[in-house]
């Protein structure tokens, strides 16, 4: 698709897509290989500028992309009442669905299709590694890779720019580890999982999504989860992914303002930006941590944490904001990363937004 793409936000979506979006824009979500808005080919910041305006929850598929190619001149495609894309002004509505985020365990159902359809294979040469399919595995000439096994029968395995796989790393595609990321000494990462730039993964990840610059570099499992950034999972921290029962996971919502059942008997947590957990911190199924937490737990914790929650379980509290503060320019800092200056800004409207939640 050539068309010059304008994406507009929806703010009930944003809301609802919290804690993602908490520091970041619809837009700004991770899947796949990259950011949503990074997969439209060709983007413009003007409205005016665009043939064609587009909601940011807008999955950018190649099936969107040939609807959105056909979509007639002056004229929108509404979806139960909701502008999804619009060429011109817009005036004739054509009921038209578009697949588009409305929670964030979408992202989780779209990895797959991302991860496949993103990652093309170099056929590198296994040297001193043990390679199943190298012809579906990329790795970029930069990266280090040593006395791994990468499987790529089910699907494709990037490695990007300047990534570090220890020695024991196992991985099953389709997955990518993206630039500058790290993997532990006998790190497991399973099928449709992404790790993003600058993170530093071990223990065992199952179908996840880290964003930038988070870790969770020891043992301990993860799986149908979904990490946001500069956060740092504790050694053995482990989050359950399937109840006892084998019923479907409810999962907060923070435009409901309470549980949701999601239909998925697979999902473990929603972790936001800035969250750090003590060693051997256990989470369960469908557990949403909002930004800015510092806690640990030998039991489990709630199910919905609020912002800038605070201690170990049962004991919480309300974090301190100007530790807070220091806490995240000091993750900043050690991922090398510049601080923003409406980081303040920012975290000060979390702490407003999530004074509800607290109560």
């Amino acid at each position: 698709m050539q068309l010059k793409v304008y994406l507009f936000e929806d703010l009930a979506l944003k809301s609802a897509l919290q804690p993602l979006t908490q520091h970041r824009t619809v837009a700004e979500l991770w899947a796949g290989t990259s950011t949503l808005e990074s997969k439209w080919p060709t983007r413009v910041s003007n409205a005016n500028q665009a043939d064609i305006q587009v909601l940011s929850a807008i999955l950018p598929l190649p099936s969107t992309f040939q609807l959105l190619d056909q979509l007639p001149a002056d004229s929108s495609y509404v979806y139960e009442g909701r502008v999804l894309a619009q060429r011109g002004q817009g005036t004739n509505h054509l009921e038209q669905h578009l697949p588009f985020l409305q929670h964030p365990e979408d992202l989780l159902a779209y990895q797959a299709e991302f991860l496949r359809a993103e990652i093309k294979g170099n056929n590198p040469d296994p040297g001193k590694n043990t390679f199943i399919a190298p012809e579906n595995i990329y790795i970029h000439p930069s990266a280090q890779v040593q006395g791994s096994i990468l499987d790529a029968t089910k699907g494709p395995i990037y490695i990007g720019e300047e990534v570090n796989l220890q020695i024991g790393t196992l991985i099953q595609g389709p997955a990518a580890l993206l630039q500058g990321a790290t993997t532990n000494i006998g790190a497991k990462i399973r099928p449709n999982t992404t790790i993003g730039p600058g993170c530093k993964v071990g223990g065992e990840i199952n179908h996840c999504i880290f964003f930038p610059f988070s870790n969770k570099a020891h043992e301990g499992y993860l799986g149908n989860s979904i990490v946001g950034s500069f956060s740092n999972l504790g050694a053995l921290t482990n989050g359950s992914n399937l109840r006892n029962d084998i019923q479907t996971v409810p999962l907060y919502d923070y435009a409901l303002k309470e549980l949701r059942n999601t239909g998925l008997k697979s999902l473990g947590q929603i972790i936001g930006d800035f969250v750090t957990t003590g060693v051997g911190t256990n989470l369960n199924t469908g557990t949403v941590i909002g930004s800015h937490c510092n806690l640990s737990s030998i039991g489990f914790p709630p199910r919905y944490l609020p912002s800038f929650s605070y201690g170990e379980y049962p004991s919480l509290k309300l974090f301190d904001f100007e530790k807070a503060f220091a806490s995240a320019c000091a993750w900043m800092q050690l991922k090398n990363q510049e601080i923003p200056e409406n980081l303040r800004q920012s975290m000060e409207e979390i702490w407003k937004a999530d004074t509800s939640f607290r109560n």
